[in-house]
């Protein structure tokens, strides 16, 4: 961090395959390959940044073998950048894998922690639930996260997999997060500058309650969902770089691969939030 600015490069939706697995959603191009391209392409960065975050969906349904070595990369990665890495959660990580695999504990319900930098506060939130593709935030985290954030002066970041409803992602109700007025409550009137999220695969920015809430997109495929009922999926690769300076932020998207070959299609029957007994 230099100058009261700080800069973050987050990576979401890595998908990596699992061993003897074939790669997600036909792709052509191995997503370890993509990642290490982004890495690759960060090195060259005129300014190094302070920072990568992993938004989730790291390995597509791996087990604790695939988690080590997810480990082992972001290890070596972060030793040759010189760059600290953190990860979160998304909804096709297996959460005792990671556990097990990639921090080598015994495995908890959920994967949250914050950490704290000269500048401002940052929050990464575990928004899954179970193994089912929609988001939903525990109330123990959204109590923590509360407690935390109105105990600081400091201006605070929150990284989390399911992005919330906006203006943008009307359409992908039945996927992001099912309880964000629940955590727009808690951020309303806060020292939250923005939310940062992955998961529907193609990058948005809108505002909620005087806050940015920005989605990355993947750096394994794309997801074109002009047709609300019918996604499209094609090899790309991208990823965000984040800037805050001076209490304000900006992002801009890096794209580094796109193809137009459509290698899967989605049908969706209903766009809207899901039945919220789900998570009772």
């Amino acid at each position: 961090m230099k100058n009261n600015k700080l800069k973050i490069v987050q990576i979401t939706d890595t998908h990596l395959t699992p061993r003897d697995a074939t790669p997600a959603n036909h792709q052509r191009v191995d997503p370890y390959i993509k990642l290490q391209n982004v890495f690759q392409d960060v090195e060259l960065m005129p300014e190094r940044p302070d920072m990568i975050v992993i938004s989730g969906d790291l390995v597509h349904e791996g087990v604790e073998f695939d988690y080590q070595k997810l480990r082992d990369i972001v290890d070596y990665q972060s030793k040759r950048l010189h760059i600290p890495i953190y990860v979160i959660l998304g909804n096709h990580d297996r959460t005792k894998a990671f556990y097990r695999g990639y921090l080598e504990e015994e495995p908890q319900d959920k994967y949250y922690y914050s950490i704290a930098t000269g500048l401002c506060d940052i929050y990464f939130i575990d928004s899954t639930y179970g193994n089912i593709e929609q988001g939903y935030i525990s109330q123990e985290q959204l109590d923590w996260l509360d407690r935390s954030i109105r105990s600081s002066d400091k201006m605070s970041l929150i990284f989390m997999h399911h992005p919330i409803d906006g203006p943008a992602v009307t359409h992908m109700r039945y996927s992001i997060l099912q309880n964000g007025e629940e955590l727009l409550k808690i951020v309303r009137g806060s020292n939250v500058k923005a939310i940062f999220s992955g998961h529907i695969h193609f990058p948005t920015e809108f505002n909620r309650e005087n806050i940015l809430c920005s989605t990355a997109d993947s750096s394994a495929y794309h997801i074109n969902c002009d047709n609300h009922n019918n996604h499209l999926v094609m090899d790309a690769t991208s990823y965000s770089i984040i800037t805050v300076e001076n209490e304000k932020v900006g992002v801009e998207t890096r794209s580094l691969l796109i193809h137009d070959e459509i290698i899967n299609q989605v049908p969706i029957d209903n766009t809207d939030f899901v039945d919220s007994s789900l998570f009772e």
